[in-house]
C-alpha cells in the first residue's frame, strides 16, 4: 500500500509542471521549522531553572521549606526530602473512657502559660524517629515481624506522671510512665535494635524511660514543670479516684510500625 501511494506519488510529480507545484514551497517550509527552533531556544533561555532548586553543578533538585506554623509550632526533626520516609514503632493505645481526657484538662488548666497542646494518638514509643529509604520499608518490616513473632501479649499498668524533653529540646512533654510490663518492653526493644543493626540505624535509649505522652508544648520546660510535678500528680490521682483500677492498664496485642503515610500491624502472640 506504502508502494502504490509512493508510486502515485512519483506519476503526480512526474506529469506535473513546475508552475502546478512550485519548488519554493520545499525551502518555505525548511524555514519555518528554523524558525521554530530558535524561538524555542529564545524561550527556553528565558526561562532557566530558579536558582533555589538546583544544586552547585547544575541538578535540578526538589526543596521543602519547613513552615512550623503549619504543625503547632513543632520544628522538624528531619528536613523532608523526596525518598526518606519517617518511621517509628509503637504499642498503640486506645482508650475506653475519659479517663486520660480529664487528666489531660486537669494538666491543661494548671499551666495555661505554657500553652499545651493535648496529644491525641496515644502510644509508648520503642524506638526513635527514623528515616528509611522507600525501598527499604518491606524488608525493614519483614524482619521486625520475625524478630518479634515470638514475643506474647503482655500487660502495662500506668504509674504517675512525668516530664520528658525531646533529644533537641524543642518540646516538652508530660505523659505516664509505666508500673509494670517493663521487662517484656525492654525485650522487645532489644529485638527492635537487632533490626536496626540491618539497616544502620540508631538503636533506641538505654535505660528507657518507656511513657505515654499525654499533652506537649512548644520549648524546654523540663526543670520549670518538674517544681510543680507533685501538684499535678495529686490532681491525677484524684481523677483517678473517679474511675475503676482496670482504666489503668492497657493489654498490649500488637505493635504498630508508621512509615510515612503507611500503617503497619505486628501482631503478637
Amino acid at each position: 500500500m506504502h508502494r502504490g501511494a509512493l508510486n502515485l506519488l512519483s506519476s503526480y510529480g512526474g506529469d506535473s509542471s513546475d508552475e502546478e507545484v512550485p519548488r519554493g514551497r520545499v525551502s518555505t517550509k525548511r524555514c519555518l521549522k528554523d524558525e521554530e527552533e530558535v524561538s524555542l531556544k529564545k524561550i527556553q533561555a528565558r526561562l532557566p531553572v530558579p536558582q533555589v532548586f538546583c544544586k552547585a553543578d547544575g541538578i535540578v533538585e526538589h526543596t521543602s521549606i519547613d513552615d512550623p506554623s503549619h504543625h503547632g509550632g513543632r520544628i522538624r526533626s528531619f528536613p523532608h526530602e523526596r525518598g526518606n520516609w519517617v518511621t517509628y514503632v509503637y504499642i498503640p493505645y486506645e482508650p475506653t473512657d475519659t479517663l486520660l481526657s480529664d487528666i489531660i484538662t486537669r494538666i491543661i488548666n494548671t499551666l495555661p502559660y505554657l500553652n499545651m497542646q493535648a496529644i491525641n494518638d496515644f502510644h509508648i514509643s520503642l524506638t526513635k524517629t527514623i528515616i528509611l529509604k522507600h525501598h527499604w520499608i518491606n524488608s525493614f518490616i519483614e524482619s521486625i515481624r520475625i524478630k518479634t513473632q515470638m514475643i506474647k501479649k503482655f500487660i502495662i499498668m500506668f504509674n504517675t506522671l512525668n516530664v520528658y524533653c525531646n533529644e533537641e529540646r524543642t518540646r516538652t512533654f508530660i505523659g505516664l510512665d509505666i508500673k509494670s510490663g517493663y521487662d517484656t518492653l525492654c525485650k522487645l526493644v532489644e529485638h527492635l535494635d537487632s533490626c536496626m543493626d540491618e539497616f544502620n540505624l540508631p538503636h533506641f535509649y538505654e535505660n528507657p524511660s518507656f511513657h505515654m505522652s499525654l499533652v506537649w508544648c512548644v520549648g524546654d520546660y523540663e526543670n520549670e514543670i518538674s517544681k510543680i510535678l507533685p501538684q499535678l500528680c495529686m490532681g491525677t490521682e484524684e481523677v483517678l479516684n473517679n474511675y475503676p483500677q482496670s482504666s489503668w492498664y492497657n493489654y498490649v496485642t500488637h505493635l504498630e510500625c508508621k512509615s510515612g503515610n503507611k500503617l503497619f500491624n505486628l501482631k503478637l502472640t
